[in-house]
């Protein structure tokens, strides 16, 4: 029975502006995480779309059905992984299910297309609320909810950290400044980077600016120019970033204090020394008792950079665990075996689905930045943004990028068969 009508319109729009405007509501504790509002909503607007014929009318873009194969091979690891002991089966499912959840919003996407929703006013809000909530937060006028709640020097927003606002904040500007070519909202976008002192998402933010606006650039002697001032930029602001160092790396507080505290580095050595004594874990629950809590103590008590250390021990055991076994290698160790927080999600894919799982995702980007013509040069720079986040921060499983990445996708989609003006647009980028 396909149900149709100006009611659950009404109901899919209200779920979506929900979703992007709603601070995280945790309704039921799961391990490290939990069942959120969001999730019964999203719940609802999967029926909603189910009953009026929407999963079966929208055509599965490439990209879409290369990520079901990832999510069946995650669903394999699991499998394979719980009947082995290694991890807690219903722990991990509730990993795997988060993935085709996100999903739901490639049909809301094309629901958004196909009805002209303006969802350029909806973001335009978002926006706004997002530079009133920040000053509020690190003022401490106003509570941070999820992981990072009590942290008011680092912006977090109606996100669950500063790593998933800085991606927020990478979508806005892609989103507005790029492709809407609103300029002060893209300005805005990049302050709220800036403010959630989120290292490897404003230096790909700056990249991408620099880029974006030498492509604009005719004259081959204006981009010489340009691209020597950028130099000359560069080198300045490295100088700035070391000048005002203070004594300690755990000192540093904002991106300026943050981009000095990574730059006391990690020499080939202590990478070399932390593989070598990195121990393997046999199970997720030894993992957690063991490395993860030594990891964290290890990278707070030295010189250098915390939470580069951190990763670096984490991803040491977390690699060393995986090459460990042949069946591994293959599948993982399963979902949910590294905990919550990797931080480096292709550390993450390759530890939880091993070669399958890792191979599939590149492909699922692979198909995403090769289909020119389904997909905007705008779109394309906010994936290169999160791929680049994405080594340092588990953020393909980050609930808000995620959320627009499936809807963004699905709109150009429908505009790209649909033939509409933005459909136009596309083959013209």
């Amino acid at each position: 029975m396909i149900v149709k009508g100006r009611t659950t319109d009404i109901i899919l729009y209200a779920i979506l502006v929900w979703c992007i405007l709603s601070f995280k509501v945790v309704l039921i504790g799961v391990g490290e995480s939990g069942i959120r509002a969001d999730d019964f909503l999203i719940l609802i607007a999967l029926v909603l779309l189910l009953a009026r014929g929407d999963l079966g009318r929208v055509k599965r873009s490439r990209s879409f059905n290369i990520y079901l194969g990832f999510v069946a091979a995650n669903i394999v690891s699991t499998v394979w992984n719980s009947a082995a002991g290694r991890i807690s089966p219903s722990l991990s499912v509730f990993f795997v299910i988060r993935l085709p959840q996100y999903m739901v919003f490639y049909y809301l996407g094309h629901w958004v297309a196909r009805n002209s929703i303006n969802l350029s006013r909806v973001l335009s809000i978002y926006l706004g609320m997002l530079c009133v909530a920040v000053p509020l937060q690190m003022l401490g006028l106003l509570p941070v909810t999820g992981a990072f709640g009590g942290i008011t020097t680092r912006a977090v927003g109606n996100t669950n950290g500063p790593y998933e606002l800085a991606a927020v904040g990478a979508f806005l500007l892609c989103y507005l400044g790029y492709w809407q070519k609103k300029r002060i909202g893209g300005l805005f976008s990049v302050g709220l980077i800036l403010l959630s002192a989120s290292r490897v998402t404003s230096l790909a933010t700056a990249f991408s600016a620099i880029k974006v606006g030498l492509r604009r650039v005719r004259s081959r002697r204006q981009r010489v120019i340009g691209i020597a001032s950028i130099a000359a930029l560069v080198i300045a602001g490295i100088v700035v970033v070391r000048s005002t160092s203070g004594s300690s790396a755990k000192e540093q507080v904002g991106i300026v204090g943050r981009l000095n505290s990574a730059a006391s580095g990690t020499s080939i050595n202590t990478l070399t020394e932390a593989y070598n004594d990195a121990p393997v874990y046999a199970t997720s629950t030894d993992y957690l008792a063991g490395e993860f809590l030594t990891a964290f103590y290890q990278g707070i008590s030295g010189e250098g950079d915390a939470s580069g250390m951190m990763r670096v021990f984490r991803w040491a055991t977390l690699i060393k665990s995986t090459l460990g076994r042949y069946d591994s290698v293959l599948v993982g160790l399963g979902p949910s075996f590294g905990s919550a927080a990797v931080d480096g999600y292709f550390v993450r894919v390759f530890v939880e689905t091993g070669l399958l799982g890792l191979v599939l995702f590149l492909w699922f980007v692979q198909s995403l930045m090769k289909d020119h013509a389904q997909s905007s040069w705008p779109f394309r720079e906010y994936m290169i943004i999160m791929l680049c986040t994405a080594t340092f921060i588990d953020i393909f499983v980050s609930y808000k990028p995620m959320l627009f990445l499936w809807l963004w996708h699905g709109m150009q989609q429908a505009w790209s068969r649909e033939g509409t003006n933005e459909g136009r647009l596309l083959h013209e980028s």
